[in-house]
């Protein structure tokens, strides 16, 4: 007697072969991975949270660094109390961090490394920081950014963030002139 069941067997398992994704095949595809946002763990998180704000700097020494860049590359206002650092982390890198001062309610040191922009990331931790303070329930968000930072204020607009004062006004002029300045943002939480 013949078995019959066999044939079928093999037909099955052969279209299932090319039917169903090969987990090798996912290694090849452009599919960008969501990095894990969380609020960063001092002092573990540190020396990867110094590496990816080094990265700002290039190839630059630390003896050649301003003293302002120094302390952003060391990560030291956020080893006090009343900081925290969101964390950005994609395959264990640390690939994104932004400071919020939870005293003053002042966000701080957004970075995304270079190889990373362009996915969301800024607005993956800005929103976590957003998320953070209200939990603490303050009126507003502040931060200061470059106006010639033309995709940083384009992302803080678009979240609700607006030109203080002056700033507002010098906002408008900021894409028609050379001048990059100092421009302070707020949010209101509600």
């Amino acid at each position: 007697m013949r078995n019959t069941q066999r044939p079928s067997f093999l037909l099955l398992s052969t279209l299932l072969v090319f039917l169903l994704p090969l987990p090798s095949l996912s290694l090849v595809s452009n599919t960008r991975r969501s990095p894990k946002i969380s609020i960063a763990t001092l002092p573990t998180d540190l020396p990867a949270i110094q590496d990816c704000r080094r990265s700002a700097y290039g190839d630059k020494p630390d003896n050649k660094l301003l003293s302002a860049a120094k302390s952003f590359c060391n990560a030291d206002q956020i080893q006090k109390e009343g900081y925290i650092c969101i964390i950005a982390k994609n395959s264990g890198s640390v690939v994104g961090t932004a400071d919020l001062n939870t005293r003053t309610n002042i966000v701080n040191n957004v970075y995304v490394r270079k190889e990373a922009r362009q996915q969301g990331i800024a607005r993956l931790m800005m929103e976590a920081v957003v998320e953070y303070a209200i939990m603490d329930k303050p009126s507003n968000l502040k931060l200061t950014v470059m106006s010639k930072n033309i995709a940083a204020v384009s992302l803080y607009k678009k979240m609700g963030f607006r030109a203080l004062g002056v700033y507002g006004g010098l906002d408008a002029l900021s894409s028609v002139t050379p001048l990059n300045f100092s421009m302070q943002m707020e949010k209101k939480l509600s």
